[in-house]
């Protein structure tokens, strides 16, 4: 753990630099988890009592019985298997590299290239999950002695876990926009959800970085945000490129909030 910030230069020449979650959220965020599975495991071994009961109170013959109880056990022992396995790979592939665990701790999987996990990356790391956790912690060694603190499911899935951070803008200069009063842009007709947490994170890099960028600098990185942005919302509106970030910004930001 010898660097805790976390650098990608994506293709916008923007630096976006995020925290590394560190060995203490990702233990809390195991713990989270593991108990619902836990919980959800014993619910089921409950539900499979409950009807191991009822069978062994029927009327049936002692072989049809037997199929019942083994068939029961198969049951029990594939649902811990779903569980165990499935719960992560469901949530990091649905939640954008979250588990219930992960969102408590302020935690999140992503590529090594700062982009969203995909399910090919959610699949191998979580598979490997089994060598890090069952053999002596040997993921969590793993983390202490990684510089960017992986396990080897991260190792092999190309990934990353950093921490959430605050999306607040904290402008500083007295040149700078006031933020609260920006307008947002017109969103009715743009899909704002499809803009990734780690693009809009490149958003506010550039909304908090500009005042410090060179002259020449700022409206080529500007005006390069805005055409990917533009691209990616199917956008075809004609702004000045700083006024549309700073509107897209509000936009993102009124729609997280509703």
């Amino acid at each position: 753990m010898q660097n805790p910030d976390y650098s990608i230069s994506t293709p916008e020449n923007v630096d976006l630099h995020l925290e590394l979650a560190g060995l203490g959220n990702r233990i809390l965020a195991g713990l989270v988890d593991q108990t619902i599975c836990v919980v959800l495991i014993v619910i089921m071994g409950l539900a499979a009592w409950g009807v191991f009961t009822l069978v062994s109170m029927g009327s049936m013959p002692s072989h049809v019985k037997s199929i019942a109880y083994g068939f029961i056990i198969m049951v029990l022992i594939f649902g811990s298997f779903i569980i165990h396995f499935g719960f992560h790979m469901f949530f990091e592939g649905t939640w954008q590299g979250q588990t219930p665990g992960k969102r408590v701790a302020h935690i999140r999987v992503i590529e090594q290239n700062g982009q969203p996990v995909t399910w090919p990356a959610v699949i191998i790391r979580n598979l490997v999950r089994v060598i890090d956790t069952g053999v002596v912690l040997v993921g969590v060694l793993s983390i202490i002695i990684d510089a960017k603190e992986r396990r080897f499911g991260d190792l092999a899935a190309g990934t990353v876990v950093v921490r959430e951070r605050s999306s607040d803008l904290l402008t500083s200069s007295k040149d700078d926009v006031n933020l609260e009063n920006i307008k947002a842009i017109d969103a009715d007709m743009l899909d704002i959800g499809r803009i990734s947490p780690q693009e809009y994170e490149i958003l506010v890099s550039f909304l908090k970085r500009r005042q410090t960028m060179a002259k020449k600098q700022r409206p080529i990185v500007a005006a390069k945000l805005m055409n990917h942005f533009q691209e990616k919302l199917s956008d075809n509106s004609q702004k000045n490129a700083e006024e549309y970030l700073e509107g897209l910004y509000q936009a993102y930001r009124t729609r997280a909030l509703t």
